[in-house]
């Protein structure tokens, strides 16, 4: 629920009427989960899965694939609102390269979300999402609180280095 209000929030944000119906696509680096999905669906917007790839170096790892993000940007072009990548997930997906991504977005004029589920505690993550933040373009982190404070019941935290 949290994805979505951001979502809907970023698109709010844009002043002319006419841009904000234009906007209508989120780019999202595939990941075994679907409630960003559900999320982008649930704001009323399109979403792009932006395909991962076997790490050349190390087969275990599914990575980012930064050229298909890129080629996805162009295909869209005009019509991209955001880009949600992830820092945690299950093996073999590593984080996403969020500050390449960073400076793809910057680049690009688009909005970049960090789903940050479950990496609020982890000192590594923290370091790239600062990274990302200082390189490129952050819009927005959002963070769980059931998994990252055991709050029994769901809830998130926001943030934005804005």
């Amino acid at each position: 629920m949290s994805m979505s209000l951001v979502l809907s929030s970023l698109r709010d944000g844009i002043s002319s009427e006419e841009e904000r119906q234009k906007r209508d696509i989120v780019l999202w680096s595939r990941i075994d989960q679907k409630s960003c999905y559900k999320a982008i669906l649930s704001a009323g917007m399109t979403c792009v899965v932006v395909p991962t790839k076997l790490d050349p170096e190390n087969t275990d790892e599914v990575v980012t694939d930064l050229d298909a993000m890129e080629r996805a940007l162009k295909e869209n072009e005009g019509r991209v609102l955001a880009v949600i990548t992830t820092t945690s997930c299950f093996a073999p997906r590593i984080p996403d390269q969020i500050d390449e991504v960073g400076k793809l977005c910057m680049k690009e004029d688009v909005c970049h979300v960090i789903n940050n589920a479950y990496g609020l505690q982890c000192k590594k993550t923290c370091k790239l999402i600062n990274r990302a933040c200082t390189v490129g373009r952050v819009d927005a982190i959002v963070c769980s609180t059931d998994k990252n404070f055991l709050v029994p019941v769901g809830g998130a935290i926001v943030v934005s280095p804005k």
